[in-house]
């Protein structure tokens, strides 16, 4: 997966002039409905009108709809499942219309073994006819006008797919005769409000089973202290660790006390993000799943990294190992350490640590108990273990004599921590979607520029404001410009091609999440294992190379007939609403739903072995 993302960078710049991109995944680009609009309408693509043409025609409560499809080229159905590619859509142009059924004459042509999909694909082929049904009486002396929106695709691998919008107009036809046909239930459109689906539902009111979870406050305290305690060794934080020891070398010159002040204010700024997320019942890794948030990350730490290179300074001099005098640097450096304590916990709880997942699910309990005083125990007992090493080295300044003398390294060393820095620029940047990706990039250079021109005042003791005035007008123009860009076109068509490419096995194990194939896998009688996870997770993609990757795991789950699949909880979606069924959205999390008891099923959280995993897995 994190190819993938290399080459959606690679790519975005392409993807803006592509007017035509290979068959692949996406949703319907408008629900059944009314359009208000149509004599307003944008044409349709003039290539998409040589390829399907339209008639309608109605009468009573029924509107007849013909399709015919060019030779070698195919349409797709109105109940096309999430997943593949655009599903046929209509929209109408009165609004008092309320389409109840669409229901095609034919059956579609089912394509289970599609390349690159993970959900049956379903084909209209030459011609096509729609009965749709509405749920009062059709006007007889109006022209009814609507559009069809979907996706028309050339047959065969590799062929043209085009998103077409064609409108139409039907007239009354008093002679019309309806037969509708025998289709089955799957291929008819209903209006979900009046709809009754033969679909199988997920399993509701899920029980999982935890597997190697913690069930007493005790147990469950010292899992969260020693979680914390690792937490300041997982590579997301080492980059801010090390300004951290930076400011180890500044306070080996001062008294005990204001070591100690300093470490506290830095303790106090983990523990007041740990407050946040008890205060919200957040999991850890939430904030990760905000794109707004994500961006806002990437700014601050990319600042910080300019200000460690000598770019421009920020004016807490403590942050910085500097000084301009002894009472400023004493009120700004709590400030400037509490501060690097914020970002020092967000940039490491995405990270997680192999015994958190255990007390962060105990704490999930005791909120959907009602209980949220243990809450806020527990996430402060993880705060004090992340604090704790802190805490001890500022009450007890003497064990930082091991550290060498301060000296004119220390700018070398601060250099090296600010490109340590631009790695995590890069690491967050790498789970921000497509279509955010590029503007994001277009911020930091503004901000780059206006460091840049806050450096230049810094170095020549004078304040200009027109300068700071020039830098922070840039940086809002290209705030606003480049997120004000229209979206990049059928983003997730090429991007859902790529990601099973590159991410899904030749084999079939491990390929993309949907409720689709889900609910398919166990309706089969299938048991199906779920593996939760999600870009920013470094321990998921340690366990996927070692685990889940194994020779071992797979050939258990071909002996056994298991379907695995995986799915990414980067963001909201179906995967991470499963997710949340089974307890706390952070990842992590593997579970196993056997078809005989689907509402309960095995649960692993954090770090698992591949004995652990098989020994899991049903007969």
């Amino acid at each position: 997966m994190y190819a993938s993302h290399y080459f959606r960078c690679l790519f975005a710049v392409c993807l803006v002039s592509l007017s035509a991109l290979p068959c692949s995944g996406g949703d319907a680009p408008a629900p059944f409905g009314n359009l208000y609009e149509l004599d307003e309408m944008a044409p349709a693509v003039q290539a998409s009108k040589d390829r399907v043409t339209l008639s309608a025609s109605f009468n009573g409560k029924h509107l007849v709809i013909d399709a015919a499809v060019a030779p070698n080229w195919h349409l797709y159905s109105v109940t096309q499942p999430d997943g593949g590619t655009i599903r046929t859509a209509f929209q109408f142009g009165l609004p008092e219309l309320s389409l109840q059924e669409v229901r095609p004459l034919a059956e579609p042509h089912v394509n289970t073994n599609a390349a690159g999909f993970d959900v049956d694909i379903e084909e209209h082929q030459d011609t096509v006819r729609w009965i749709l049904t509405f749920k009062d009486a059709l006007p007889n002396d109006a022209l009814i006008k609507g559009q069809l929106d979907g996706q028309v695709c050339q047959s065969g691998d590799g062929g043209l797919c085009i998103p077409i919008t064609i409108a139409f107009e039907a007239k009354y036809d008093a002679g019309l005769q309806i037969d509708p046909a025998g289709v089955a239930e799957r291929f008819i459109w209903r209006n979900k409000d009046d709809a009754q689906s033969p679909a199988v539902q997920p399993p509701d009111g899920l029980s999982p089973v935890e597997v190697g979870g913690v069930s007493g406050l005790s147990s469950a305290l010292l899992y969260a202290f020693l979680g914390g305690i690792i937490l300041n060794f997982m590579p997301c934080v080492l980059p801010v660790i090390g300004l951290k020891v930076l400011s180890f070398f500044e306070q080996a010159g001062h008294s005990r006390t204001r070591a100690l002040l300093l470490n506290a204010a830095y303790s106090l700024g983990l523990l007041s993000v740990f407050f946040v997320l008890a205060f919200f019942s957040l999991g850890l890794s939430i904030l990760f799943t905000f794109d707004v948030f994500n961006i806002v990350m990437a700014c601050i730490v990319f600042a910080m990294a300019l200000s460690l290179m000598d770019v421009w300074e920020l004016s807490v001099p403590a942050f910085l190992g500097r000084g301009k005098s002894a009472e400023l640097m004493q009120r700004e450096g709590v400030i400037g350490a509490f501060g690097k304590g914020i970002i020092t916990t967000l940039l490491a709880i995405p990270c997680g640590a192999p015994l958190l997942s255990p007390a962060v699910n105990w704490s999930d309990l005791q909120i959907r108990n009602g209980n949220t005083a243990a809450v806020f125990v527990m996430y402060a007992v993880i705060g004090l273990g992340m604090a704790s090493p802190y805490l001890i080295a500022g009450a007890f300044p003497e064990c930082l004599r091991f550290l060498p003398k301060p000296g004119r390294w220390m700018e070398t060393f601060r250099n090296i921590m600010g490109f340590c820095l631009l790695f995590a620029v890069v690491w967050i940047l790498y789970f921000i979607p497509l279509e955010k990706l590029l503007p994001t990039v277009a911020v930091l250079f503004a901000l780059w520029f206006a460091c840049w021109l806050a450096g230049r005042n810094q170095m020549t003791g004078k304040v200009k404001a027109a300068d700071y005035t020039a830098g922070l007008l840039v940086l809002a123009g290209v705030l606003v410009f480049s997120f004000d860009l229209p979206q990049v076109p059928n983003r997730y068509t090429l991007e859902s091609a790529m990601q099973y490419r590159l991410h899904g096995n030749q084999d079939g194990h491990w390929q993309p999440y949907s409720k689709a194939a889900f609910d398919k896998a166990l309706a089969s009688g299938k048991t199906v294992a779920v593996d939760f996870t999600a870009d920013w997770c470094m321990n998921c993609k340690v366990l996927e190379a070692s685990v889940l990757e194994s020779a071992e795991v797979l050939r258990t789950l071909d002996e056994h007939g298991i379907i695995s699949l995986t799915a990414d909880c980067t963001r909201s979606g179906e995967a991470a609403d499963l997710l949340l069924q089974l307890g706390p959205r952070q990842v992590p999390v593997l579970a196993v739903f056997d078809p005989k008891q689907p509402a309960k099923p095995a649960v692993l959280r954090g770090g698992y072995t591949i004995k652990t995993l098989i020994g899991i897995l049903p007969d």
